[in-house]
């Protein structure tokens, strides 16, 4: 979405009645434009006291998170802490600069009195009394008082205190979002018990499981999405068999084509589309099904060639020759007359270079079925924009680089979405696979 959310669109997602695509996208429209953002908080009140309620926790929680007492960082120094304690004012420096230093500076300190500990023992004898160290390092050597008096009580209730704050910020949240989308409560009178129930245990019902969406692509105007429950949306525009169409494809990542291209290409000549050798090389038709009613034929150039000419033949009547064009000087031609729609045709080409003549493989092609053909011209009017249904049904209709453009047009749309790529390589290795 590149413009900016218009008033009626931000009033519809405050009070959650759009579509379920709408509202995905214009999640990601809010998450990525600051002034729609702050319009939409500006007409929305609730936002805003939800807005001042985070501030407020906010400033709590930052209250909560105060620095540790010297008493703390003494004993942290002086190696007096058990694990448990260690690893909650170890926490508590990997967001706080200050007393990570005043950390180091005690430690560096309590490395001098053990030094000086030992330094004193080296001269007056092992017997003689040690060296007493500053009051702090030596409060006491109960682990589980130290704990409790100094570093224990203050640092997790802070811990738990800033918990807790963040918990209710969430609840807020997710209360603000229920009455966003359920709108003002309705109170209503409870209803007596059918006798049949009367007697019955009560159990509470089992908590429904979260819907996650595991697929969302952008497909023209709209978005197809299918959450973790099997339901797909952005499918109502299409024809039932068309939607099993989409859905199957989504979830095997495959491309149905035609079975005629099969029959094409096992009739056809073995080197179609790249020359071997010296032979002339045809590049299409061959194997393919067409379209339109006057197919452009193309082919490879020959080395030496002064020019082609190309003979359309009917397999079905003992091939005989329907079209002959001139003699042609480029690399492609359109047949000068319609061909008749829902036959097989035979093309070859003939260079002519220097006093002999070189003749092409055959290749076969098919000119598209009438029904076949009046059904994509109602599809294309009525599908207008849907790349993945179109692409589906030109695959299934034997188009295949029509087929190809449309897949190619919905990936580009979907530069990350992996089941895009995956019915666009899909399609394209069914369409190179001779």
């Amino acid at each position: 979405m590149s413009d900016h959310i218009s008033t009626q669109l931000l009033e519809g997602y405050s009070r959650r009645r759009l579509e379920a695509a709408e509202l995905l996208a214009l999640d990601d429209h809010l998450s990525t434009c600051p002034a729609c953002r702050e319009r939409w908080r500006k007409t929305n009140p609730r936002v805003a006291e939800l807005l001042a309620l985070q501030a407020s926790l906010e400033v709590a929680v930052e209250a909560a998170s105060t620095h540790l007492s010297g008493e703390e960082l003494a004993i942290y120094a002086a190696g007096g802490l058990d694990e448990i304690d260690r690893e909650l004012a170890e926490s508590h420096f990997e967001v706080c600069p200050q007393c990570v230093a005043q950390a180091q500076k005690l430690r560096a300190q309590t490395a001098r009195d053990v030094g000086a500990v030992e330094r004193s023992s080296a001269l007056t004898g092992a017997h003689a009394p040690p060296v007493v160290l500053s009051a702090p390092m030596t409060a006491t050597s109960s682990p589980l008082s130290l704990r409790s008096r100094f570093l224990l009580a203050p640092l997790a209730l802070r811990v738990a205190g800033a918990v807790a704050m963040l918990a209710l910020l969430i609840l807020a949240f997710a209360l603000w979002l229920r009455g966003q989308k359920e709108g003002p409560a309705i109170v209503e009178r409870p209803s007596a018990p059918s006798p049949s129930n009367s007697h019955s245990p009560t159990h509470p019902a089992p908590e429904a499981p979260p819907v996650k969406i595991l697929l969302a692509l952008n497909d023209g105007a709209g978005t197809i999405t299918l959450d973790s429950q099997g339901n797909f949306v952005g499918l109502d525009s299409l024809s039932p068999p068309d939607q099993q169409r989409v859905k199957a494809a989504l979830e095997t990542g495959e491309v149905q084509i035609s079975k005629t291209i099969k029959e094409l290409r096992d009739s056809s000549a073995p080197n179609m589309g790249g020359s071997s050798g010296g032979a002339l090389a045809l590049i299409g038709p061959a194997g393919a099904v067409v379209a339109g009613r006057r197919p452009t034929f193309r082919w490879l150039p020959l080395d030496g060639a002064t020019s082609y000419q190309i003979t359309i033949t009917d397999p079905a009547a003992g091939y005989k020759e329907v079209v002959s064009s001139p003699q042609l000087q480029g690399r492609k031609w359109t047949v000068d007359r319609p061909l008749e729609r829902g036959r097989v045709y035979t093309w070859q080409i003939t260079a002519r270079a220097g006093d002999g003549e070189v003749k092409s493989p055959e290749a076969k092609f098919k000119i598209l079925d009438p029904a076949v053909a009046d059904a994509l011209a109602r599809v294309n009017k009525i599908y207008a924009g849907r790349r993945l249904a179109l692409g589906l049904l030109y695959a299934e209709a034997g188009l295949l680089d029509d087929a190809e453009r449309e897949l190619k047009a919905l990936l580009v749309a979907n530069p990350q979405s992996p089941i895009a790529k995956s019915l666009w390589l899909d399609l394209r290795s069914k369409q190179r696979r001779p």
